[in-house]
């Protein structure tokens, strides 16, 4: 493998570029910039990651490639001398070198690098990676050694590696999972075929993916000293939904995961509860636990006689145990305790939430040492990762990125004599303590993401590697963190993104955009890159409102209010504050906030000038009845007052779901649907407006990932919804002339709105206003 590298300049901290050489930002900018977060994925371990031995780091970044229609995945290294040196200087302008170690654009969508993790001895990275057969598409582990910067394909062609965990390129575990076949399997002339419990989708859609079957490799297998077997076949090797989360002991003999209980007690194990807040979403008991598992033998031994932290959706994203250094000891980060006790307020504190515990494998002593948060509890954390310092110190590892971004990075407990365990004085790792520089990813609302180092010495701080040096020539808007309360009291957070060159008293069209906001977050497309368009929308001359959701009532009739609520509180902040036009007004729905927008257009009918949604629960009768045996009743029934049964359920749902009230809608709705499945999961709402003579279009954008990854379909999406949102709150159509049946079909909207709401205002486009 050839040598790359890329040659990098301290780059200055102002990032809102203006003037007359800027050109402004478009939806290919959006696509194309390189992101450590990306596909809605956390980064496991951290964006930062150290080798052992502390000489270097790695960074994996992602972009959109469009001239090769596929997402780009770079593993990036850096010698902490190198940037230390940088640091000390800032005199100097000659940048550490960044070593691309690997990079893939095997696949259209992504991720196409995941689970990246050092050897132990610092010489390598192991990484799993999407590939493509003569037949299949699966994921292959290699390691990418530092020195020769070659790759090394430890696995086979067409197994499709799950999780591992890796000591050296001779000592390593996996499992294996059956690869997607590339071609369709013929079709199933069977005379007859049995659907009961089958799902509706996959009967009206049976070729939308097909795994090759029979594949005898399916299971866990390991490799020590070079030797690699099947230790546990698919049928002994019951994973739960969530994922084994591999941890490999010392000497490689061994490995816990978490697996289904053979026998749990169900009735004991029903008492755990769920999360504060998540106990309406009445989640069914994960019956999973942590277990040993023997990679000689194959024997598999309970851990805990408590389910992990997978029950009832408790976690703090971290679930791989680790191991002391001697193999004798485990911590857990996510384990409930048994109920095997017999005081009440101690059985009443462990049904009520898991722990962060270190178990004693030679006495089975079990100790907690910190209680998980989750759900939506006030006081949640995510874990970055957990490990042993030594045998009797512990230390946790904070991603602050999210969840309350203001505290330590790090928590260090000691255990006492007695065996509980005592916070101690120090907010950062250890280990990290020792480097000569604190590497740090740099990013805001207003920030696109950076790599700067301080050194420790000195305190000097610079910035040392800017992934996007192509921003300094576009126009970017300023951004800013919006806080209000609502008339429920409910505190809002939320971003502003204005228009560059943003004059102050003039009034510009608004967008909102749902399902979430972080101030820590470049504000670029949205939450997430799935239709959301918030910097190509604000170069037109559009402000953008990224938000959240009200989770207070989750799963109850008070969700769509109280998303109502926080919709109307905030435009009416902006057009007191003299922001916005409250007659311009739009938003995009995306996943679980489809449900939301479709509520406010059917219940807050002047509230929106123009929607959009994409691929998103509606919880209306459709969904709910194609959806039978999937789980959606969970939500759906206690959202719209019951089951959509009998008089009284049917009239619930009459007065709930927003399906049966579009009659009330007033704005003109996009549906931007990625494939066949979620054209025919939104389908109702559609052609209930189409029914009633209301102005919806549905596009369908080539099928592919959930929270799109696809470059060509992220740039149809991203420029649909501005044009969109371009022609009902500007009254502009693009002069491309392959937009021309776009907009011929949109004017025909126009003139149904203007037929359908007379007094309404409207800023479209139709033919009867020309």
């Amino acid at each position: 493998m050839p040598k790359h590298f890329l040659l990098v300049v301290g780059l200055c901290l102002d990032v809102v570029t203006t003037g007359a050489s800027a050109r402004p930002f478009a939806a290919a900018d959006d696509v194309g910039l390189a992101l450590f977060e990306y596909g809605a994925h956390g980064v496991s371990g951290g964006v930062i990651k150290y080798s052992p031995d502390g000489r270097f780091f790695a960074v994996v970044t992602e972009r959109g490639r469009l001239d090769l229609n596929a997402p780009e995945d770079t593993i990036w290294v850096f010698r902490i001398q190198d940037v230390r040196r940088f640091a000390q200087h800032p005199q100097s302008g000659n940048a550490p070198t960044a070593l691309l170690l690997a990079q893939m654009t095997t696949d259209r969508d992504g991720p196409l690098i995941d689970h990246v993790r050092w050897l132990t001895d610092s010489s390598a990275i192991a990484f799993t990676a999407v590939r493509k057969s003569a037949r299949c598409k699966f994921h292959q582990l290699f390691i990418a050694d530092i020195k020769t910067r070659t790759l090394k394909p430890l696995t086979p062609d067409d197994d499709d590696v799950g999780e591992f965990d890796i000591r050296s390129d001779s000592r390593y575990v996996y499992e294996v999972n059956a690869p997607v076949l590339l071609a369709a399997q013929k079709e199933d002339e069977r005379p007859a075929r049995t659907l009961t419990g089958q799902s509706l989708w996959t009967t009206v859609f049976p070729d939308t993916e097909h795994h090759l079957t029979p594949f005898d490799a399916t299971g866990l297998w390991a490799v020590i000293d070079g030797k690699p077997w099947q230790v546990l076949d698919a049928k002994s090797y019951d994973v739960p939904r969530g994922g084994a989360s591999l941890s490999l002991s010392p000497d490689g003999h061994s490995v816990v995961a978490i697996l289904k209980a053979g026998h749990p007690p169900e009735t004991t194990w029903a008492r755990y509860k769920a999360p504060p807040g998540y106990e309406k979403l009445n989640l069914p008991p994960d019956t999973s636990a942590y277990h040993l598992i023997d990679l000689v033998s194959g024997s598999k031994k309970q851990l805990v006689n408590a389910p992990s932290g997978l029950n009832k959706d408790w976690h703090s994203y971290l679930l791989k145990a680790s191991w002391s250094s001697d193999g004798q000891s485990l911590l857990l980060p996510d384990t409930f305790f048994p109920l095997d006790v017999t005081d009440p307020k101690e059985i009443a504190d462990r049904e009520s939430h898991p722990y962060v515990a270190v178990l004693r494998l030679k006495t089975g002593q079990l100790s907690r040492v910190l209680t998980v948060t989750a759900g939506l509890d006030e006081q949640r954390y995510a874990v970055k990762d957990a490990r042993f310092e030594d045998d009797r110190t512990v230390v946790v590892n904070f991603d602050r990125s999210y969840f309350q971004p203001d505290q330590p990075p790090a928590a260090i407990f000691h255990q006492k004599g007695d065996g509980s365990w005592q916070q101690l004085p120090g907010t950062e790792d250890p280990r990290l303590a020792k480097l000569p520089i604190k590497v740090q990813k740099r990013e805001s609302i207003n920030q696109p993401p950076q790599l700067i180092a301080q050194d420790r010495r000195s305190g000097a701080e610079r910035v040392f590697w800017d992934p996007n040096p192509q921003l300094k020539g576009i126009e970017l808007g300023p951004a800013e963190v919006l806080h209000w309360k609502d008339e429920t009291g409910y505190e809002w957070e939320a971003g502003l993104l204005k228009p560059p060159g943003y004059t102050s008293g003039k009034r510009y069209p608004l967008v909102i955009q749902t399902h979430g906001f972080s101030k820590a977050q470049f504000l670029s497309s949205g939450i997430f890159t799935s239709a959301f368009a918030a910097r190509a929308l604000a170069a037109q001359g559009i402000a953008v409102l990224q938000m959240g959701w009200n989770p207070n009532n989750f799963a109850t009739p008070k969700e769509g209010p109280d998303q109502v609520v926080g919709f109307e509180t905030a435009v009416k902040k902006l057009a007191e504050e003299g922001v916005i036009d409250r007659a311009r007004v739009g938003a995009i729905g995306f996943s679980r906030s489809v449900y939301h927008v479709l509520f406010a257009m059917t219940s807050a009918k002047s509230l929106f000038a123009a929607t959009s949604i994409t691929e998103g629960v509606t919880f209306g009768y459709f969904e709910y009845i194609f959806d039978v045996d999937g789980g959606l009743d969970r939500e759906a029934d206690p959202i719209n007052g019951g089951k959509p049964f009998g008089a009284e359920g049917l009239e619930s749902w009459l007065s709930h779901s927003p399906e049966f009230n579009l009659d009330k809608a007033q704005a003109p709705l996009l549906l931007l649907q990625p494939g066949a499945l979620a054209v025919f999961g939104d389908w109702e709402p559609y052609a209930a407006l189409r029914y009633l003579k209301k102005p919806a279009d549905l596009i369908m954008l080539q099928a592919g990932t959930h929270v799109m990854t696809n470059p060509t379909q992220r740039l149809a999406a991203e420029t649909t919804n501005v044009d969109w949102f371009r022609f009902w709150l500007q009254g502009y159509e693009d002069s491309d002339l392959g937009k021309v049946e776009q907009y011929r079909r949109w004017e025909q909207l126009c003139d149904l709105q203007i037929t359908k709401n007379p007094g309404l205002p409207t800023a479209c486009v139709g033919t009867l206003k020309k």
